[in-house]
């Protein structure tokens, strides 16, 4: 609300109270209630916090670009084939081996960051005694038979590398990280080539197990083939013959058929027992691969199961473990692995029995040889004991050619099993540093910097509970705002000074202070209806919160508009009004209420305004408080208030000593001074708690040495207040 001031004067000498113009009540004025100017109003206040923020971010992001230790990244690229160029010389030829999977690929990753490939790279580049790599010990190499030192190197290689694949493709990509750019790019070549060694190695050895027990057949045929024909030699000397046709013989004919079944059987036996052994001896992959060939169902199977992962792994990705579609694929995928389990065992029982019955096949078949050859040897001897052994020579010429071949296709797959892995890029040296990233880290210091300072500047607001807008006042305190005074220079403040600002026509006459002073005059006059408050007692919470000052500048202001005013000093401690007006302080209130001199010649008139007069402390009683709550002071301001129109009393802070909360009870009005930015809100709540509770009637409080440049009241009273009351022309 506006409360609008009476106008009194005297003489003419003094301008009429301007409208006083203070919001009041909940809400104060529309800046409050709009977030906006709030928000405005913030940014005035605490604004410079996020820009200091930003600017030390900023700085600390640009010093970290200086001085961080500059970092090189070489990059290389491989493919993983999903079929390699050794599957055409398999044992038998198996469909599928090879095939890419997601799986796949997550292991060939896994073996690229083992710590046997980077100690055998370290080995191999001697980054041991590299210091560019890893800092020497008293400028010797790392010892790498010591298992700590090998720890060591290995976990540093293995954080200078990363590796991941490129989108759905089967093309990994490595990045090498180093403090030189010619060593970034040299681990990282050496690193693939480690890893196609690697690949080599293991498949071959794989292969080589398979090989070593052909070998051992291979020896055992070339043995028996040797022994077969030295007995066709042996048995020619002995019919002298070189050749001989046995075809008209049934005897003979059905012992051709069954050394031809029995080699047959015999090849078959040899190639199911060497399916088995590469089973037993080959890679996971190889054996699913076989078993696959050999099951076309399983195959497909096998097939379901990686279109089931692969939308698995595609739906995981958008959607997360706990989706429902997920949820049922992984069910649906667990329950075909276990059945390709199942599958797989049975496949492989089913291949073990096969050569079981090719075993008791090729037993049948000897004994079945055996029984003609006891036939034959009715006819001729001799004669069948040649063909014998010439069929013999022969079964066994097959078989050691037959494994021959197989064990060379056997040599020839694992020295190309390697060309599986393709290099697509090579690393090349970097030329530009890949950390610290510049622009990065700036942002990212702007933003920090940003965060923190917002951040900074909110808990500074939300912890600042000093009392300084209207509305902390009004309504944390409860009460009117009855004043808002401008902080002005010292000699503003000066009786004779104020006196002659407030008083004169000219320039002055508009001083900020004083219309300040009018406008809580104001207030105090229309504050009772009828009769305004006659003893009005000006209190403040703390000392140097600019109350003393306000007492005798608010008695001038009150004897300026014609009335007759009393400025009493009862501050019986530290008392400054007869310093400000400069006059004695022989006798004063002191010594009227202990009866050491009446009251008409302890009180002092101002030569300057003759209608305020002063009643100075007078000599500094031992017991103060005592003095001011005695029914001597009572009965002295009955007394006063008869003589005078105004009784102004300047007492001690109301939380320092009990004095002023002693003679609130008798007065009419009370005044709290409250210091702008200074005053805490619960030690003003605790002074108006001692007010009340003494009987004291709070008028309102007045905000002293205001900032009316602040966001606080510049969004109110904004530039035209200071045009409003600075100079003026008074003809205009």
């Amino acid at each position: 609300m506006v409360i609008r001031g009476t106008q009194r004067t005297d003489s003419g000498s003094m301008p009429p109270d301007p409208p006083l113009d203070i919001p009041t009540g909940p809400g104060g004025s529309s800046l409050e209630e709009d977030p906006f100017g709030f928000f405005i109003r913030f940014l005035k206040k605490r604004g410079w916090i996020p820009l200091v923020t930003v600017a030390l971010g900023l700085l600390t992001a640009i010093l970290a670009n200086r001085f961080l230790p500059k970092l090189y990244t070489a990059q290389t690229s491989i493919e993983i084939q999903s079929e390699d160029s050794a599957s055409q010389f398999r044992l038998e030829q198996i469909p599928g081996v090879g095939t890419d999977t997601s799986e796949r690929l997550d292991t060939e990753i896994e073996i690229l960051r083992s710590r046997n490939l980077a100690l055998e790279t370290i080995q191999a580049l001697h980054l041991n005694s590299n210091p560019d790599f890893f800092p020497l010990k008293n400028s010797r190499p790392w010892d790498l038979t010591r298992p700590e030192y090998r720890h060591v190197l290995v976990s540093v290689f293995q954080g200078d590398i990363a590796i991941s694949r490129l989108g759905h493709t089967s093309i990994l990509r490595i990045l090498v990280t180093s403090k030189r750019p010619e060593l970034a790019s040299l681990i990282a070549n050496a690193l693939v080539d480690r890893y196609i060694e690697h690949s080599f190695r293991e498949n071959y050895s794989s292969t080589a197990k398979v090989s070593g027990w052909l070998n051992t057949k291979l020896g055992d045929l070339k043995d028996n083939l040797e022994k077969s024909q030295a007995r066709i030699l042996q048995l020619q000397r002995d019919i002298g013959v070189y050749g001989m046709d046995q075809s008209h013989s049934v005897i003979v004919a059905n012992l051709e058929e069954l050394n031809k079944r029995y080699a047959d059987a015999q090849v078959d036996r040899l190639l199911k027992e060497s399916r088995v052994q590469e089973m037993q001896s080959s890679s996971p992959a190889v054996i699913d691969a076989a078993v696959a060939s050999l099951d076309p169902g399983l195959q497909a199977s096998k097939q379901r199961l990686l279109q089931l992962q692969t939308d698995y792994n595609s739906l995981s990705q958008v959607y997360g473990s706990n989706y429902p579609r997920l949820k049922k694929l992984k069910s649906e995928m667990e329950q075909m692995q276990k059945g390709l389990i199942d599958q797989e065992k049975a496949q492989i029982t089913r291949s073990q029995k096969e050569l079981d019955a090719a075993r008791t096949n090729e037993a049948k078949l000897r004994e079945a040889l055996d029984k003609q050859e006891q036939e034959a040897f009715g006819m001729s001897q001799k004669a069948m004991q040649y063909e014998l052994a010439h069929r013999d020579y022969e079964t066994n010429r097959l078989l050691y050619d037959g494994l021959q071949q197989r064990l060379q296709e056997a040599g020839i797959m694992s020295s190309l099993h390697s060309t599986a892995i393709h290099i697509v890029d090579s690393a090349d040296t970097p030329v530009a540093p890949s950390h610290p990233r510049t622009n990065f880290n700036q942002a990212i210091g702007v933003l920090a910097g940003l965060f923190f300072g917002i951040s900074l500047a909110i808990i500074l607001e939300l912890m600042d509970t000093n009392l300084k807008t209207m509305t902390d006042i009004e309504e944390g305190l409860q009460l009117p705002l009855v004043a808002a005074i401008p902080a002005v220079d010292s000699e503003h403040l000066l009786p004779s000074k104020f006196r002659e600002f407030a008083a004169s026509p000219g320039v002055s006459s508009w001083s900020k202070i004083a219309e300040a002073l009018r406008g809580m005059r104001t207030s105090i006059l229309l504050s009772s209806p009828g009769s305004p408050p006659k003893i009005i007692m000006i209190a403040s919470t703390r000392p140097a919160e600019g109350k003393s000052s306000i007492a005798g500048l608010a008695a001038i202001t009150f004897a300026l508009n014609g009335s007759k005013v009393l400025l009493v000093d009862a501050d019986l401690r530290r008392p400054s009004v007869h310093l400000r007006f400069r006059i004695g302080k022989g006798l004063g209130l002191s010594s009227v209420l202990s009866g050491k001199a009446p009251l008409h010649e302890a009180i002092v008139t101002w030569t300057d305004l003759p209608n305020l007069h002063i009643l100075p402390s007078g000599p500094i009683p031992p017991l103060p408080s005592e003095l001011l709550g005695s029914k001597e002071l009572e009965d002295l301001l009955s007394q006063l208030r008869d003589v005078y129109d105004f009784v102004i009393i300047d007492t001690p802070p109301v939380l320092a000593v009990t004095d002023a909360s002693v003679l609130a009870r008798l007065t009419d009005a009370v005044i709290l001074v409250v210091r702008y930015g200074t005053s805490r809100k619960h030690v003003v709540l605790r002074c108006i708690d001692l007010l009340e509770r003494s009987g004291a009637h709070l008028l309102g409080v007045a905000v002293n040495v205001v900032d009316f440049a602040a966001p606080e009241y510049s969004d109110y009273y904004g530039k035209k207040y200071y045009e409003y009351y600075g100079e003026r022309n008074p003809n205009g």
